[in-house]
């Protein structure tokens, strides 16, 4: 049985997918199974990838029953990894060498999740430095100490853990799955993880390589309204509750947003209603109000004028 599965779920993106196996056949440890989870109809890639399998024994080539997407693959690959760790990366990120020896030396103290810092990359996958330090300062990794952490429930609420970067207990995941209506799920995973007392540890070096690119599956549709309903029903100790509210305020007004924007009214509402809801009065929460305080045919209305004028108000800033 492999240490570590490295479990790379894929949909039509036959390029990027080569890069993402090479860099998983490249680890410095033999020790791994690479899972290809083909979510897509894509021949190429289901040629390419039982090609692969027949090279490596390490690769194994599996096809989801039915369109599953990203969530529900995640979920599809764990229950299929051998090994005791898995690894969830896009098919369009890249591992360096040293990422699963790294992870697996900090796992043995007892983790259940071990993560590190990753690059940024372009289309290209050429490294974007400096958004790679700004990534690493806005997501507080700047200030964390290789080793295990000592209050994990600070840290995950400060959404510190990246999935393309981690390492996790397979049996966890099995226990606790990926909520599968999510398409960030991550998150939400690590919190229950880390209130059940989840033990997490750090490594404090670039080990992985992530993609920023327009058709990331995490870069259209996200479901923050849902995400963020999720995320207010687990409890915290006194410490944790600032940074949770800190990080659910914005999650919020962009859910209640969201629904506007797809006419659900009454979910918009819902929301609004929450106590995590910003309390103080910024531009977006003031006009959500306004909104949301009309009867459902004028909020409607209202809400589409103010979305035009706002994409307007996009295109010119964009376009000088």
């Amino acid at each position: 049985m492999p240490s570590v599965s490295i479990c790379i779920p894929t949909f039509d993106r036959l390029a990027y997918l080569q890069e993402s196996v090479a860099s998983a056949r490249a680890q410095s440890t033999a020790d791994v199974e690479i899972l290809i989870g083909d979510d897509g109809d894509s021949t190429a890639i289901r040629e390419w990838s039982l090609g692969e399998a027949g090279r490596d024994p390490r690769v194994r080539y599996l096809k989801t029953p039915g369109r599953l997407r990203l969530a529900g693959n995640w979920n599809f690959l764990a229950d299929r990894a051998a090994g005791q760790f898995l690894t969830l990366i896009g098919d369009d990120d890249r591992l360096l060498p040293e990422f699963i020896s790294r992870l697996w030396g900090a796992a043995q103290d007892g983790a259940d999740v071990v993560f590190s810092n990753h690059y940024l990359i372009d289309d290209g996958g050429r490294r974007l430095a400096e958004a790679s330090r700004q990534a690493t300062r806005h997501y507080a990794r700047d200030g964390l100490r290789s080793g295990q952490l000592d209050d994990p429930e600070v840290v995950v609420w400060k959404n510190s853990v990246p999935m393309s970067s981690a390492m996790v207990r397979t049996a966890t995941v099995r226990r606790l799955r990926f909520r599968e209506d999510l398409n960030t799920p991550e998150l939400e995973l690590f919190v229950r993880l880390a209130a059940d007392g989840g033990r997490f540890a750090f490594v404090d070096d670039y080990l992985a390589e992530y993609r920023v690119h327009s058709g990331s599956e995490t870069a259209s549709g996200l479901k923050i309204d849902r995400l963020a309903e999720y995320l207010q029903a687990v409890e915290v100790p006194a410490r944790v509750e600032r940074i949770k509210r800190a990080l659910l305020e914005s999650m919020f007004t962009k859910g209640v947003d969201i629904r506007l924007s797809r006419g659900d009214l009454p979910g918009a509402r819902a929301l609004r209603a929450s106590p995590y809801y910003p309390r103080a009065l910024g531009l977006r929460a003031v006009v959500q109000r306004g909104v949301l305080a009309l009867p459902d045919r004028a909020a409607s209305s209202s809400y589409a004028v103010l979305l035009a004028c706002r994409r307007v108000l996009q295109r010119r800033r964009s376009t000088g």
